[in-house]
């Protein structure tokens, strides 16, 4: 980009133009362990988690989760769910990971003090 461009672009185009850089930089694929989140949720990284898998969970809004940051605040994805989320063929993916947010969305009724209280 040239100094002219520079000066006549709108400051919009500038920072979108930044803020995508910044999360091209964002998108590596983290290491076995790791924890990444999305949305209020978290899961921990695998062995078996491809590329391909990567990215989509990157289009979908999935990133690391920033090192100092509150895990415990984040709703944690089954386990279970996950192993088969990155087991899974691509075209099932999506059916896994609804149905592991659907776990964890899922309010029960009442909590086992009340229940024992109510008898």
């Amino acid at each position: 980009m040239n100094w002219e461009s520079l000066l006549y672009a709108p400051v919009g185009q500038l920072l979108w133009k930044r803020k995508q850089d910044s999360g091209l930089l964002d998108t590596s694929k983290p290491a076995i362990g790791a924890t990444i989140c999305c949305s209020g949720m978290r899961m921990s990284v695998q062995a078996g988690l491809s590329d391909d898998l990567w990215h989509w969970l990157v289009s979908l809004g999935w990133r690391e989760l920033a090192s100092g940051a509150n895990r415990l605040q984040l709703k944690p994805l089954p386990t279970t769910l996950v192993t088969r989320l990155f087991d899974a063929q691509p075209a099932e993916r999506e059916r896994i990971l609804m149905n592991a947010i659907r776990q964890i969305t899922r309010r029960p009724s009442a909590k086992p003090a009340e229940r024992a209280s109510a008898s």
